[in-house]
């Protein structure tokens, strides 16, 4: 079996979540300062920071993932499919074929999401389903 080599894994992993997460971060605090500072704001703006930072990071990580397993997905010989619904606001996380089997995936990193959150996330599932069938 064919592996991913460790630069390439750790290439992925540096241009999706840390490469692109600081000019961001000063990007949304020129737009909106009011998010970082504040009159009643209990948070300091130092620890507001910090949290925005590491929050972009850990949402950035489900990104890291998708492009990480499309890569071992065309390693180990499967077709990559497009993952944009045409005339829909849908995206596939993983969408491939091998076989003449079609595959798509939806991955999530975290579990912790709110119930309202997860039916939102098993309907929009069920939809995509029902736009490839």
């Amino acid at each position: 079996m064919t592996i991913m080599d460790y630069a390439k894994f750790e290439r992925i992993f540096n241009e999706e979540i840390f490469e692109k997460s600081k000019p961001k971060l000063l990007e949304t605090i020129a737009e909106a300062p009011n998010r970082y500072i504040g009159l009643f704001r209990p948070t300091k703006p130092k620890g507001k920071l910090l949290q925005n930072l590491l929050q972009s990071h850990e949402i950035r990580m489900g990104k890291a993932f998708e492009v990480l397993i499309e890569n071992y997905l065309m390693i180990l010989g499967y077709e990559i499919l497009p993952k944009k619904f045409p005339n829909e606001n849908l995206d596939i996380d993983q969408h491939f074929k091998k076989d003449n089997k079609i595959y798509f995936i939806e991955q999530k990193i975290r579990d912790d999401h709110d119930s309202t959150k997860k039916r939102g996330q098993i309907n929009n599932f069920e939809k995509k389903l029902n736009l490839l069938g």
